[in-house]
């Protein structure tokens, strides 16, 4: 098995397309078991939709497309067919790398279609499973699982349509990864009067304060409320070395990590903090992740991070000598300058921050 946290990922092989689109196929009767003969069927065909744990990117294109592939592999693949009133009708998984499937034997009538990806190995779906199963609290993604290499990356997606009776409609349903990805872009040193770069030593990049869990999309990714990590033990966060990765002022490109969507309606937005010294004492540089809409050609959107969306962080230094003693407080935002990019996964957003 290959760790995401080393630069042998080309090792994978290729996967699905970037992107997951369910085409549906349905029929039903409004909760009302039709006569013999007039079951309705439904057909499932897996194609790319349009639209990352921790890792240093590979640069080559062939180790790239190997990455993209890892992060696109679909894995495993179950539909659940829900009644209207939220009961379900039917659930089927894929067969091993089957792109279509067809179930049949369905009630008629409208329906509530789920599709759950790459579902890790602790869930399991019990046999009575109701549509509001998803939204129960208890019923979670958890961070430590969202790693390409082992059950890949969740995703899902749901979409309603009225099955009719000894017929086949198709629908087509988008489904996307709940977790988004975060990359350190570049980072500038323009030291102010009195913050001398000699006395200044990179060590480190982590996320701070990543939600730990979160729902699975059907209908929301709800995070768990006081459930935090980070690359390493805060206030707040629990270490988790997944979310930490060695730097340099000379060796910073291509670090990226997976994190779930967060906000900050309780005032603890997620976290991209630098790790240094300055004349031998440790300082931190941590950053709200997306928190302000962007200026001068910036496409931050301010919505903090939602899923399946790529944020890229540009960071200037200049206040070398001014950083904070605790790697989960940010700067006064006057003295910070905050420029994000937020895109879907196929398009990256760019985060401009000063210090």
């Amino acid at each position: 098995m290959i760790s995401i946290r080393k630069r042998s990922l080309w090792l994978f092989c290729a996967g699905l397309s970037a992107l997951a689109v369910l085409a549906v196929s349905c029929n039903k009767d409004k909760g009302a078991v039709p006569p013999s003969g007039e079951t309705a069927s439904l057909t499932v065909t897996l194609s790319g939709q349009t639209a990352q744990g921790r890792a240093v990117a590979p640069t080559g294109s062939t180790e790239a497309d190997a990455l993209k592939a890892a992060e696109n592999r679909l894995k495993n693949v179950t539909v659940f067919v829900f009644n209207d009133n939220g009961t379900l009708d039917k659930k089927q998984a894929f067969a091993s790398d089957a792109l279509s499937e067809t179930i049949t034997g369905l009630i008629a009538g409208p329906k509530k279609i789920v599709v759950a990806a790459n579902v890790p190995d602790g869930i399991t779906f019990p046999d009575g499973i109701n549509y509001d199963w998803f939204a129960d609290p208890k019923n979670v993604i958890n961070l430590d699982s969202q790693s390409p290499e082992t059950n890949g990356l969740f995703m899902s997606g749901e979409e309603t349509a009225t099955l009719s009776a000894n017929t086949v409609t198709e629908k087509t349903i988008p489904v996307s990864r709940v977790v988004a990805k975060v990359k350190l872009g570049t980072i500038t040193l323009e030291p102010e009067a009195g913050h001398d770069p000699a006395k200044f030593s990179l060590q480190r990049v982590a996320v701070m304060k990543a939600r730990g869990s979160a729902l699975m999309g059907i209908p929301s990714v709800a995070y768990t409320p006081d459930l935090f990590y980070g690359g390493m033990a805060g206030d707040k966060s629990v270490e988790k070395s997944y979310l930490a990765e060695n730097i340099t002022t000379g060796d910073y490109a291509n670090r990226y990590f997976y994190v779930l969507p967060s906000d900050n309606d309780d005032n603890n937005a997620t976290l991209l903090t630098l790790v240094g010294t300055y004349d031998g004492k440790t300082t931190y540089f941590p950053f709200r992740i997306n928190d302000k809409v962007g200026s001068d050609g910036a496409t931050s959107d301010g919505k903090f991070i939602l899923r399946n969306n790529v944020y890229t962080v540009n960071v200037k230094l200049k206040r070398l000598g001014g950083g904070s003693s605790d790697p989960e407080v940010p700067a006064d935002p006057a003295s910070l300058t905050v420029t994000v990019e937020p895109q879907p996964w196929e398009t990256e957003l760019i985060q401009n921050v000063e210090w």
